[in-house]
Formats: structure tokens, sequence, C-alpha cells
């Protein structure tokens, strides 16, 4: 009797087994509407002071994160779509007016780092419709294109833009909040990065290396004329394209700026005098610069940095890797003629005397005749 209660109550416990079970699997899961969404991040380029905003586009790529499973210590990363975007980081002279004194990395803006100044632009990253199935921590990654311009130092390092997706009580997804990191580490379950928790990232910040460009003018010797206007040819290539300022203490015909075609080359002319100068200010590291002066009836030579100078009147081709200036002289000298009236005057004197004598013998005879 008691075998087959407990018979009886092994197969009444395997049927309420499998009836479980069967009920258990035919609960829906939760059912997601997938989402997409867009996030963004900061991109600021450095420049002189005193300098304009070159005309220069940052481009970038972004990828799909490497997941991480859950464990008892740190959050799932989910993998993530491959089909997002990032836009690109235009600037241009345009942006000079509105450049922010100092560097993004200031911690007092009032108190600025002194000789620089920034532009800042903001580039999206876009996330398609689908992009996210469920709740959960979505890591991409984000790197700058070096794009191989002279004189700007590129940030070729990853960035980690990890994107947290909820659910609200309807089940209805929604991007929570965006995190951009310098490296890519576990999160732990209380939500806390496990390592470096501090290192966030703002987005990319470049820098242009950049000199200034003068060239002078003397005039010197007796026949030099002071005042007499010189020609020079400037040419320019390698540059970055973009407006820049030029300073001249002779604006007499000299414009206020150049602009450096989409090629990087320049040619442009310019007058000065004695004790005139021109400075074209914050061309790129390794831009070419030659300048050059008409011929005239004067000797001409120059010096390159206050080195020894150098007959002729054209300086060469000068890659620029600090400031230059070129020191052009102009000299013009007559050799007057000495003992020139020294040469003539006995003559002269001569001439006079023998005249004089003429003249008296002429008149002592006229007056005997008279007596006569």
């Amino acid at each position: 009797m008691e075998k087959k209660v407990l018979k009886l109550s092994v197969m009444l416990f395997i049927v309420a087994l499998v009836l479980s079970l069967t009920s258990l699997s035919g609960l829906a899961a939760t059912s997601y509407t997938a989402i997409g969404g867009s996030t963004t991040f900061t991109k600021n380029l450095v420049v002189d002071e005193d300098a304009n905003i070159p005309d220069v586009t940052f481009t970038f790529t972004v990828s799909a994160g490497t997941p991480v499973a859950a464990s008892t210590s740190n959050l799932e990363i989910l993998a993530s779509a491959t089909n997002a975007t990032v836009g690109t980081a235009v600037f241009s002279s345009a942006d000079t007016a509105g450049a922010t004194a100092g560097l993004p990395t200031d911690a007092d803006p009032l108190n600025p780092t002194a000789g620089k100044k920034y532009a800042s632009k903001t580039v999206t990253v876009t996330f398609p419709a689908g992009s996210f199935t469920k709740p959960g921590c979505y890591r991409y990654v984000i790197a700058e294109v070096d794009g191989n311009v002279d004189g700007i130092t590129y940030d070729t390092s990853s960035r980690y833009l990890d994107v947290f997706v909820v659910a609200d009580n309807n089940d209805v997804l929604s991007i929570d909040s965006c995190t951009l990191r310098t490296s890519a580490t576990n999160i732990a379950l209380s939500g806390a990065y496990a390592s470096d928790p501090g290192v966030k990232s703002e987005g990319y910040t470049n820098s242009v290396a950049q000199y200034d460009f003068t060239f002078t003018k003397a005039i010197t010797g007796n026949q030099g004329d002071k005042n007499k206007r010189f020609t020079f040819t400037l040419e320019i290539s390698n540059a970055i394209p973009g407006t820049y300022v030029v300073n001249a203490t002779d604006v007499t015909g000299n414009p206020a700026s150049i602009t450096v075609d989409n090629n990087g080359d320049y040619t442009g002319t310019f007058a000065l005098t004695n004790g005139s100068s021109l400075t074209v200010v914050g061309l790129n590291e390794d831009a070419v610069v030659d300048v050059s002066e008409a011929e005239e009836d004067y000797s001409p030579s120059y010096s390159i940095n206050g080195a020894a100078a150098v007959d002729g009147n054209d300086a060469g081709d000068i890659t620029l890797d600090d400031d230059y200036t070129v020191d052009f002289t102009n000299e013009r000298d007559g050799i007057i003629p000495t003992g020139v009236i020294m040469a003539v005057a006995p003559y002269v004197i001569g001439l006079c005397l023998f005249g004089a004598i003429l003249l008296f013998a002429i008149s002592k005879k006229r007056k005997a005749n008279s007596y006569n």
C-alpha cells in the first residue's frame, strides 16, 4: 500500500513539474521596440592668440566596441550596431571672431593661458533606428583620422563611447546617458567604472604650430631716395588654406590680410619704403615662403634672421620651423667729382684779368684821343 502511495506521489510530482514547465514556457517574453538616437562630443582647435583659425576639416570613424559578458562583479556590455555614423568638425577663418582666450583645459576661464585661443565645434554621433534592442550598455569606439596637414597635431588615440539605454514602466526604451572615455574598462554592478573612474573625455583638442614671417626695407647711400617705394613679391606654398592677418608698419597699398587658396598657395605684391616692415601672422609649420623685390638701379642685399647679408634681391624658399625675418637693404651711392672748382678757377681768373687789362687799355686810348 505504501509503495502504491509513493509511486502515485512521484507521478503527481512529475505531472506537476511538467505542467509548471509548460506554463513557464508559455510566458511571453517582454517585447521592446528597438530605437536609435544620437549624442555629441566636442572638437577644439587651438591657435596663437594673434592668429586666425585656419580652414581645416577633421574627420572621425566610429565602430562597434567589444562586448563584455556579465559576471558577479561587472555589468554586461552589449554588442553594438555597426551602422552608426559620425560627423565632421569644419573650422574656418570665420570662427576667429568667436574664439575663446586660453586653452580648453584652463581651470579658470577668467584667467586664461596667455598667448593662445581656441575655437570649438560640436560633432554628432548618430545611431540609426533599431540600434538598441533592450536595456543595457552599448559601447562604441571613436577615432580621429590623421589628415596629414602640416603644422596640425592630431590625436589618433581611441575614445570609448558608452551608451546607456533604459526601459520605463511601459517597457519603452530610451537613451539615458552617454559617457566618452579614454579607456575601455568594465562597469561594476554599482554602475561605476571598475578602474580609472575619473578618466572622462569631452572630445578632442588639436593645435596648430604657427609662425610669423616678416620682411623689412632699408634704403642707404648718398644717392638713396628714402621716399622711394620698392615692390616685393611674396609667394607661399604648403600652407593651410584660410585668411591670414597682415601687420604692416607701412599701410600704403598693403592689405590687412591675405587668403591662401585651397591648394595651400598664395602670390601677392607689396610696396615698402625705408623703415617699412610687413608681417604675415600665423602661417603653419612647414609652410614654404619666398620673398623677392623688383630690380631697381640700387645695389640689393638681404639678411635672414640677422645673419650676414647676401647680395641679391630674392631670399629663396624658406620652410617655416620658427619665426623668420628677412631684412632687405638697397644702397645707391654716387661719386661727386672733387677739385673741379679749383681746376677751372685759374683760367676764369686769368680771363677776367685779361678782360680788365683790355678794357683799361681801350679806355686809356679813348681818353688820349679825346685830348687830340
